[in-house]
Order: C-alpha cells, then sequence, then structure tokens
C-alpha cells in the first residue's frame, strides 16, 4: 500500500496513474485506489495506492520507483519524503508526505 499526504500536490490517482504507465512499476503489479473510509488511518489520507506486488519485491524497491515517479513530476521542488511505515504488528505502508511545515 502506498499511502499520500494530503499535503502532497500530487494527487493518489495521478500517482497510480503514473505508477500503471511505468514500464519498470507495471512489471511488479498495477495501482489501484481504495478507499480509507471507516478505518483510522494516517491524518489526512483519504485513498491508499494498492499495489498487489509480486512475491519478494523489497519495499525499498517500491519507495524507489515512487520517488522516481514523483520526481520525474515535481518540477517545483516540492520537498517529498518517501518512507516505509509499519502500522499494527506486520502491515507496511510505503508514505509519501511533504517535508515543509504547514502554514
Amino acid at each position: 500500500m502506498v499511502a499520500v499526504d494530503a499535503r502532497v500536490e500530487v494527487r493518489p490517482d495521478v500517482l497510480a496513474e503514473m505508477w500503471n504507465a511505468d514500464p519498470e512499476a507495471g512489471r511488479l503489479g498495477c495501482a489501484e485506489l481504495e478507499p480509507v473510509a471507516g478505518r483510522a488511518f494516517l491524518p489526512g489520507v483519504v485513498e491508499l495506492i494498492a499495489i498487489p506486488l509480486a512475491v519478494n519485491v523489497a519495499s525499498d524497491v517500491v519507495c524507489a520507483i515512487v520517488r522516481r515517479l514523483l520526481a520525474a513530476r515535481s518540477g517545483d521542488g516540492e520537498d517529498l519524503e518517501v518512507v516505509e511505515v509499519q502500522i499494527a504488528d506486520r502491515d507496511r505502508v510505503i508514505v509519501v508526505r511533504t517535508t515543509r511545515s504547514s502554514r
């Protein structure tokens, strides 16, 4: 799963489209949006990007692809960080968030 903070300028649906259009990312799995409604997750996150990955795909590979896609799109120099967060005992989520403080 990939979660995009609401303060990031790239919407989850756009990132999912970018993932699906990228040959390297597409080989790992197809990205689809999944609503978060009814679940406590991360503040400001309303949609997740679900990517059913092949077995044994390391999260650092997913993080690197997400970083590359965002860098190619972000010509304005938006300060983003892509990190893996463990939620509950075993669920891992790649989180895209801005490093700028909200004003």
